[in-house]
């Protein structure tokens, strides 16, 4: 697709973006459909489900299930990541917007959660209760979660009016990153009810945190 012209001298109409690679327009669609469903899947399903598999079951398993589920969607989100740079270039929308501004930080912050994820386990190897890593690593993974999942609609909103945008893809990301969001908020309160009434019944932090917290 050629960029078009209309202007005196062949240049731009009025209100055309210059910076847009008319040429690379038509990859748009598939750049839009792999990069929405890749961080679709990582905030979404995969990041969210190792965060309910720890708090499932007692055992070591689920703690290897978290680890497992949070490597691909940390891995897959990289590759998410690539994509959606490769389409803001095209149509010149990066970093100049909310989506990709907050996408950003949010990734560079999820760089930081496995160190935070071997500190906590390493601590809590030596000293069986929760420590100020156990916190950070909990509460940071949680919140980037939400954030993720509310950057999707940004995206979204963002698509509009651009070949990247989709009806169809817009519901299913709305209906189901509802569903995933009230369901992680709903985690968050019942784990840290659960976990003051343990530590009311049983007397201290250390008996209670369940194998799982190794995690």
């Amino acid at each position: 697709m050629s960029a078009p012209t209309g202007g005196p001298g062949g240049q731009l109409p009025p209100g055309v973006n210059p910076k847009i690679i008319f040429a690379d327009l038509p990859k748009i669609p598939a750049l839009a459909t792999s990069h929405g469903t890749i961080m679709g899947l990582v905030f979404v399903v995969i990041l969210p489900l190792g965060s309910f598999l720890i708090r499932a079951s007692n055992s070591k398993k689920s703690v290897w299930a978290h680890v497992a589920f949070q490597l691909v969607g940390w891995i897959l989100m990289f590759g998410g990541l690539a994509t959606g740079i490769k389409m803001a270039k095209i149509l010149d929308r990066l970093h100049n917007n909310a989506h990709t501004i907050l996408g950003t930080v949010v990734i560079a912050a999820l760089i930081l959660q496995p160190i935070f994820g071997f500190l906590h386990h390493r601590r809590f190897k030596a000293t069986q209760q929760r420590t100020i890593w156990s916190h950070i690593h909990v509460w940071y993974g949680r919140v980037l979660i939400l954030l993720g999942i509310v950057n999707g609609g940004l995206g979204l909103h963002l698509s509009r009016g651009t070949p990247a945008y989709s009806k169809a893809g817009t519901i299913a990301y709305s209906v189901l990153a509802g569903v995933v969001g009230l369901a992680l908020v709903g985690l968050m309160v019942w784990v840290e009810r659960s976990r003051r009434r343990t530590l009311v019944e049983n007397g201290g932090e250390k008996a209670a945190v369940p194998a799982t917290a190794q995690a």
